[in-house]
């Protein structure tokens, strides 16, 4: 028992002493099943965990992904420098490329299309009847007239191949999906590049793209993030050190932010959820945030230490006095991650809860077992004077001093601290409402412009659309008029491909019309070109899809007509050069028009349903749909958590209203930030944005907090104000160091969106560090707010030494 605990607790910071054993037991017994959880937490990305379960594209890409095609995809383009692709050569590097990426860990067999794939198909006539054949199925033709034949083929055919040969000839693709719950995406990656490695030539080369290849480079980055992971834990070290290391027991918030990791990691664990390398920079910044919790209790602690000389009650007077500040930070961040899992988005969901889980572990780490920890220490040693000093003109040598003038002194300095908080918010609030949606270029905004996956996308993007959405159609059974092979359905569709190709937006449309019923049909007439139009009766469109399929590959009916041989739902596959929202959007509108002015008036369609979009395209149309309204949401509730937090810990709504302010001007900054680097709102930005809120609101938590505590102790406003500055504000500013030095190591990041919320991050946390420093103290001494001065007595004793807590002792 310590000199601070005899007889019966009386405090948090003594019942803490007077129960420390018990309690690191608990503790350091859920740290260990923490641990062990956290040791078989998987390394992984789960791709239908990052788009909304409940949005409608969502359920229609679930429902239809093993017969229209995964979202998860390869695109591989081989490209001669001279010539064109018909040549020997070339067109046997078609057919094995075609092989190897079939036999690529994962790969969905139904869904590999090339050249020569046996899926896909062009009709021909023979002596009696017609046929679908494979262009270069199952071989390469082994004589020039054969190679001859086959270009000839090809280019009678190919408005059928734009997906899969180049305008110019000189390029062909392999274009494969793959199965979403058993995809490596590392094995894929090395197959991949294998795969290059062993075609590519001075006359050859292989691009790779799709959204399984974005998630793969990942993969591939893993060990330079790995590297950048621990750069930034060393740089943390040791800024760290040079802040707590002249004082003794430095290391011990290294030790609480580790026990709050090993936390997270262990829930995550326990629920379930996966790890995912891109998102590293998340974990990174929430353990950053724990220790930096640990730096602001370790620096009250050397402060009370210098003034009560006693460890033991050093630690109670710690505990009890960070005990508000501490939990209403906490809190604070805590409000600024679990918002963002009241979404549909299960990765979000992952992220809030789990992160809510991991920082809140501060709350025993920081607030109980860092107090435990320093009491069975010996005294650490301490240098240097006191941070805080009520002579107010000691303190104004010192740089801190000097700053707490600015805001204590009525002056120019003043009303521009005032005058630049107001700037913020509204620079902010306006930002905020032109804040972009969604991806704002090809390829994908996760790696820098120069990265080999966004150049190959873009150089595949230059010949063919690499992009897809679904239009499904829901009818009737045929011999219905109004089944998917009817006449008036498959010219609906017909000039629904119209519609959409003279709007601009799509590239090209596919359907079973295009590939089949218009060309086999021109057969069916002796070849005449004015036949390639859509079949005269229904019988005869059933008879043509009846001679496609005879002759096509098993299964092949099914990736044109989920439910064959049942023809009550079709697929209509636009081509897309991209998947921005802007895009996407439009799209979406232009097919409600369609469907309103031409689908809605017609009696012989009524029993027609079109379901959009589905596909790659559809997925990330969910996505942007449901990012703006829930980034609207999270905010509101983030700042509405803060102001009930403060109003109730300060016991006054005008500091719920402050703080909140504060966090609008600290952190809707993020929003002009990202307009002026041109990013969207996308699953990836909205985690990293609010986390930022959170984050930096504890700043201000913590000054405003010691302005409160020296006011309570006996000290008049102004000297409360420069106490806490020279005090508080010293070891906030030490906070801020350590989480900026390990942050501006993922500037570094192979990854633009580490660089790009690195960058963000120090932004806000700079600003963070002068509002809750300098514009809330200049802001307090200015109006001199009730919930502060309401403790200040005029002949400055305190009358209400039990208020902090410790101070009685």
């Amino acid at each position: 028992m310590t000199a601070g605990s005899r007889g019966k607790f009386h405090s948090f910071g003594s019942a803490i002493i007077w129960f420390r054993q018990p309690l690191a037991l608990v503790l350091l017994a859920i740290t260990m099943f923490m641990g062990y959880r956290a040791m078989h937490l998987p390394i992984a990305t789960r791709f239908e965990d990052l788009f909304p379960a409940n949005h409608p594209n969502t359920q229609l890409y679930r429902q239809f992904r093993n017969n229209y095609g995964g979202a998860q995809t390869l695109v591989l383009m081989i490209r001669v420098k001279s010539g064109d692709i018909f040549n020997f050569k070339t067109l046997h590097d078609i057919q094995d490329m075609t092989s190897e990426v079939d036999a690529l860990p994962g790969i969905n067999h139904n869904e590999v299309f090339s050249l020569a794939s046996y899926r896909v198909l062009y009709a021909r006539a023979l002596p009696g009847e017609l046929v679908a054949a494979p262009y270069m199925y199952p071989k390469v033709p082994d004589t020039q007239a054969g190679v001859d034949a086959l270009k000839d083929i090809v280019n009678t055919h190919r408005d059928q191949l734009a997906a899969y040969v180049t305008l110019d000839g000189k390029g062909a693709l392999v274009i494969a999906s793959f199965n979403d719950q058993s995809l490596n995406y590392k094995a894929l990656f090395d197959g991949v590049e294998k795969i290059i490695a062993r075609h590519q030539d001075a006359n050859t080369r292989i691009y790779a793209s799709g959204d399984a290849m974005f998630a793969a480079w990942g993969y591939h980055y893993l060990p330079q993030i790995k590297m950048i992971f621990l750069l930034s834990i060393a740089l943390m070290l040791v800024v760290l050190y040079v802040s707590l290391g002249r004082n003794g027991a430095w290391w011990v918030p290294i030790l609480t932010g580790i026990c709050s990791a090993i936390w997270g990691l262990g829930f995550a664990s326990l629920m379930g959820f996966n790890f995912d390398p891109i998102m590293l920079v998340i974990p990174f910044i929430m353990t950053a945030r724990d220790l930096s919790h640990g730096i602001q209790w370790q620096g009250r602690y050397y402060d009370e230490l210098r003034r009560l000389d006693d460890p033991a009650l050093a630690c109670e007077s710690t505990a009890n006095l960070m005990l508000m500040p501490g939990a209403l930070a906490i809190f604070a961040n805590v409000a600024g991650i679990i918002f963002i899992s009241t979404g549909s988005i299960p990765v979000l969901r992952q992220i809030g809860i789990g992160g809510a889980v991991w920082m809140g572990a501060s709350l025993a780490m920081v607030l109980v077992f860092q107090p435990i920890v320093m009491s069975y220490l010996p005294r650490p040693r301490l240098r240097g004077r006191a941070s805080a000093s009520p002579d107010r003109d000691a303190s104004n040598h010192s740089v801190a001093g000097r700053l707490a003038a600015f805001a204590i002194k009525p002056g120019f300095a003043r009303i521009a601290l005032m005058a630049g908080a107001v700037g913020l918010i509204v620079v902010g609030l306006a930002a905020q409402r032109s804040v972009r949606i969604g991806y704002q270029t090809a390829g994908t905004p996760i790696y820098r412009s120069d990265a080999k996956i966004n150049l190959d996308t873009a150089e595949i993007g230059k010949f063919v659309p690499t992009n897809i959405g679904w239009i499904v159609l829901e009818t009737p059974n045929y011999p219905s008029s109004q089944s998917t092979i009817g006449v008036n359905t498959i010219r609906m569709a017909d000039d629904l491909s119209y519609y959409l190709q003279t709007r601009g937006d799509v590239i090209a449309v596919l359907d079973f019309s295009t590939i089949a019923s218009k060309p086999m049909n021109m057969l069916l007439h002796n070849g005449f070109p004015k036949y390639y139009a859509i079949p005269d009766g229904d019988q005869l469109s059933a008879n043509l899809m009846g001679f496609f399929f005879a002759a096509a590959a098993p299964d092949e009916a099914q990736s044109y007509f989920a439910n064959a041989p049942s023809t009550t739902s079709a697929c209509i596959r636009i081509l897309l050069p991209d998947h921005t929202y802007a895009r996407l959007k439009r799209i979406r509108a232009d097919i409600d028009t369609f469907i309103r002015e031409r689908v809605a008036t017609d009696p012989g369609l009524n029993q027609i349903k079109l379901r959009y979009l589905g596909g790659e395209a559809g997925l990330y149309l969910a996505n942007d749909d449901v990012a703006a309204h829930l980034n609207r949401r999270n905010l509101s509730l983030v700042l509405i958590a803060i102001l009930l937090g403060c109003w109730i810990a300060f016991r006054s709504f005008t500091a719920g209203l402050l703080f909140a302010a504060a966090g609008v001007a600290a952190n809707f900054i993020a929003f002009a930030y990202m307009n002026g680097r041109n990013i969207g709102l996308t699953v990836d930005t909205l985690p990293v944005i609010s986390l930022g809120i959170g984050l930096g609101i504890d700043y201000g938590i913590y000054t405003v907090a010691r302005i409160r505590d020296e006011v309570i102790s006996g000290m008049k406003l102004d000297d409360a104000i420069s106490a806490a500055i020279t005090s508080t504000g010293v070891w906030v500013f030490w906070t801020f160091a350590v989480m900026v030095s390990g942050i501006f190591a993922w500037v570094f990041s192979p990854l633009l969106f580490h660089n790009e919320m690195s960058m963000l991050l120090i932004l806000l946390m700079a600003v963070n560090l002068i509002v809750g420093v300098l514009m809330l103290p200049a802001y307090i001494a200015w109006r001199r707010p009730r919930f502060i001065t309401r403790y200040e007595r005029g002949d400055g004793a305190s009358h209400a030494p039990h208020a902090a807590g410790a101070r009685a002792s």
